[in-house]
């Protein structure tokens, strides 16, 4: 099967799964904040992402993440990363006490394939500590972006979609319904962006997310997602 078939393929048997047991919808609005460098020219790469996100039909808070990155481009179009991430998972009982640390290792190929669409493909792979848990959870996610620049214009148009698998299970507690090796979840997205300077832009749309839960209902999430990217 070919790489931009895996996506819609996933999204398929997801949806086969969710005829079988109704999943629950819900609306929220995430803001991403990125910011990245290449110190002036240089093959070494810096990245930082805060991105805190809401639930409940956009009535509560519920998630920050920071992500720092550190990469090496490899050739103009191959990079390579590695870093961490905090997931914090915000409740009014328990504060960030359940907050996840994972380490993560990534491949990005950015290609133009003609002057006007730009094309992404991002591998990425994590192992996840989760809080009050002994077993690690090793996921793989799987990113394919596509940006079409406006002709005569600071505009352009912006879709994705990302694919996450886990690679093992976790059988008792809290996260038995949730880290399950294959589909964990599936996001797409469609927005319209904007070149505010040489080093600022910004899109804003839709975005379906489809997580997967094993013996409990399935979420269907609509998120309202806005990026806000800062390139030096």
């Amino acid at each position: 099967m070919s790489k931009p078939l895996i996506p819609l393929a996933a999204m398929l048997a997801l949806s086969m799964s969710a005829q079988a047991t109704p999943a629950n919808d819900d609306m929220g609005v995430w803001i991403s904040n990125t910011f990245q460098t290449d110190f002036g020219g240089s093959p070494y790469l810096a990245f930082l992402e805060l991105h805190p996100r809401t639930r409940s039909d956009n009535s509560k808070f519920n998630q920050m993440i920071v992500r720092p990155l550190l990469g090496y481009k490899v050739t103009k179009k191959l990079q390579l990363w590695a870093g961490y991430t905090w997931q914090g998972e915000y409740n009014d009982q328990t504060d960030f006490e359940l907050a996840t640390n994972d380490i993560m290792e990534q491949l990005q190929w950015i290609d133009n394939w003609t002057p006007q669409l730009n094309f992404q493909y991002r591998f990425r792979l994590e192992q996840r500590l989760f809080a009050h848990e002994d077993d690690v959870g090793h996921r793989m996610r799987h990113r394919v972006r596509l940006v079409y620049s406006i002709p005569d214009s600071k505009a352009y148009l912006i879709a994705l979609d990302e694919l996450f698998v886990y690679f093992n299970d976790i059988e008792t507690g809290r996260l038995s319904h949730s880290v399950q090796s294959g589909v964990n979840q599936n996001r797409s997205y469609v927005g319209v962006g904007y070149k505010l300077a040489p080093f600022v832009n910004v899109d804003t749309g839709y975005q379906l997310q489809y997580v997967h839960n094993y013996g409990s209902p399935d979420l269907v999430n609509h998120v309202w997602l806005t990026n806000m990217n800062f390139n030096f």
